[in-house]
């Protein structure tokens, strides 16, 4: 009798099509259930005679054919033993700053329920590193010495980005009128290109504020939760209001300068999931896509539960039929939770060694001239990354560049490890107090519901279909999403 080794797989099943996910080749096939079973009895019971086994079931031919389908693909090999020993790939691991986040305000005129910069109105004003804080603006020194060290210690790399944020950045229209254009003067000077976004809850999109974000080619992701029922549950201004009525003209102002190229950012919090409600009602006002994150961490009584994110699963696979339906009909729409899934899977190039460039090739400089892996770190000493005088202190980036997927504990034993990149580092400190650890209770789960119907929608769809999204989330999207590309 033959003796097999079993590579590392997910079998799963999603969108009513069975997949086998190869971990070690990074692909994936739809397949029928004589192979589903063929590799479930070699899993379960790798010491019987698994050919007699299935010809129970299926026929002589039908056994031989799925045995065969399985060594091809790599998911067996002959040899002793239920695992064959898993030879660890090499993951880039990308250092070097391309990205700089100018904190250039904590203040903020609204007061979002759920955020994590805050903790009660009660606490505004009190500290200068939280959102909503009273002070604690960027100087224009600051901002041009932070321009200065991206462009001088970006190397030889002709492509780097400054991301503006908050606070709301536009707080701060002054401050970016001058350091724009310092910006582009820098471009000229070394022969780089920089990219320049920001995020902003849409109060402040005046014609002129919008004028100087089209003329200045500043890409702006717009905060919004929604249709106004459920936008106005969460994203409150400061007298209590909601805050729906304020912003759309200004944001239909923007999109109506940029269409197809404005992203929209959603935040989805306990009991108000309506994922499908709330990406008919963006994309219809022309937003170019559209990303929901759950409220998670910090958030108090407004973050998701495991009821939550039951209800998230289940209607994220109804967008994804839905997603498969309309491009039958051509008509495509970058919901990019899951589109960028499709153009991760379609192809893979490279395996994810982390979740983002945080404390690696993007950093956040706060108003006081502190460097930290991202503005969700911003105020949090222990992750204080030097200052704009003495440089970036690799001391933290040292011990982020060692917690690869292959070495964080939660992480090295999950199938999407190489898709997922270990989730965001901020995430792992608010449920364990680390970096080593993950949400695993949360946002893992999501994360890998997402993948997997990603990878059925790819079963379905045709390559130039898959192409197009692909396509589509590389032009409108968070400005850090894919500050990465390539993933590491």
């Amino acid at each position: 009798m033959k003796r097999y080794q079993l590579a590392e797989y997910h079998l799963f099943q999603r969108l009513g099509k069975l997949i086998l996910f190869n971990v070690e080749t990074m692909l994936f096939y739809e397949v029928d259930p004589v192979i589903s079973d063929a590799i479930t009895c070699f899993e379960q019971a790798p010491d019987a005679d698994i050919p007699a086994l299935l010809r129970k079931k299926y026929s002589r031919w039908e056994v031989k054919n799925a045995i065969s389908y399985l060594e091809k693909e790599g998911f067996l090999t002959k040899g002793d033993g239920l695992r064959h020993p898993y030879r660890t790939p090499v993951l880039t691991k990308r250092r070097g700053i391309r990205h700089l986040e100018l904190l250039v305000t904590h203040r903020c005129n609204m007061a979002c329920r759920y955020c994590y910069g805050i903790h009660g109105q009660e606490e505004w004003g009190s500290a200068p590193f939280l959102y909503g804080a009273n002070s604690g603006s960027m100087s224009f020194e600051v901002a041009q010495k932070g321009v200065d060290y991206l462009f001088e210690k970006s190397g030889p790399r002709k492509q780097v980005s400054v991301i503006f944020f908050g606070g709301e950045p536009l707080l701060e229209i002054g401050l970016l009128k001058q350091i724009v254009p310092y910006i582009r003067e820098k471009e000229r000077e070394t022969g780089k290109k920089a990219d320049l976004s920001l995020s902003t809850n849409g109060l402040l999109l005046t014609p002129h504020i919008v004028d100087f974000l089209v003329e200045n080619r500043v890409g702006c992701q717009v905060s919004i939760d929604g249709p106004a029922a459920i936008n106005n549950r969460t994203r409150l201004l400061v007298n209590g209001c909601g805050s729906y009525d304020a912003i759309i003209q200004g944001v239909k102002r923007l999109i109506s300068r940029r269409p197809g190229k404005v992203p929209a950012r959603v935040t989805t919090v306990h009991n108000l999931v309506d994922l499908q409600g709330v990406v008919d009602h963006l994309l219809g006002l022309g937003f170019g896509s559209v990303h929901i994150e759950p409220a998670i961490g910090s958030s108090g009584d407004m973050g998701v539960t495991q009821d939550d994110v039951e209800r998230i699963k289940g209607q994220n696979e109804a967008l994804a039929l839905f997603l498969v339906e309309s491009v039958t009909k051509n008509r495509f729409f970058n919901y990019s939770n899951l589109v960028k899934h499709i153009r991760q899977t379609r192809v893979v190039r490279e395996r994810l060694a982390y979740y983002c460039g945080a404390g690696r090739t993007y950093f956040a400089l706060a108003q006081d001239g502190g460097f930290y892996p991202c503005h969700r770190f911003v105020g949090m000493e222990s992750y204080r990354m030097g200052t704009i005088e003495s440089g970036v202190d690799l001391t933290l980036q040292k011990k982020i560049l060692s917690l690869t997927v292959d070495n964080r504990p939660v992480c090295k034993d999950c199938w999407a490890r190489y898709l997922c990149g270990g989730g965001c580092w901020k995430h792992a400190v608010d449920a364990h107090g680390t970096l080593e650890g993950s949400n695993d209770k949360l946002s893992c789960q999501i994360i890998q519901h997402e993948i997997e119907c990603a990878m059925a929608i790819n079963s379905e769809l045709a390559i130039s279909d898959q192409d197009i999204l692909s396509t589509m989330y590389e032009e409108a999207t968070e400005p850090y999403l894919i500050t990465d590309k390539g993933g590491a």
